[in-house]
């Protein structure tokens, strides 16, 4: 796995979240407090919205702090990350990998 290929991972697990936290089937307590709330589609279309900025900040800022390019709990120390064949994941090409399927072109 190269470092693009595990941002786009995360990314996509970004986007499955943001699909279960607005299906009220989902069985996500998430969902059902959403659900509980009545929201009209104009006022869920916001919810998903916030959401979407949430989660991505979220997941993006955690990237960046695996890479060494931002702090974790108020921490910023290089970490190394590896696949289960040893490729190492982390060491700066990780954070040019998230800003692309985060914030560039690739992203919604």
């Amino acid at each position: 796995m190269t470092p693009a290929e595990f941002a786009a991972c995360v990314a996509r697990e970004k986007e499955d979240l943001l699909a279960m936290y607005l299906d009220a089937g989902s069985g996500s307590a998430v969902a059902k407090k959403i659900e509980s709330l009545g929201f009209t589609p104009e006022q869920k279309d916001g919810v998903k919205e916030i959401l979407d900025g949430a989660l991505t900040d979220a997941f993006y800022t955690f990237l960046l702090a695996l890479d060494g390019e931002g702090s974790l709990g108020g921490l910023q120390r290089t970490y190394e990350l590896r696949d289960e064949d040893g490729t190492v994941l982390t060491g700066g090409e990780l954070e040019a990998a998230a800003w692309e399927v985060f914030h560039g072109k690739s992203s919604k």
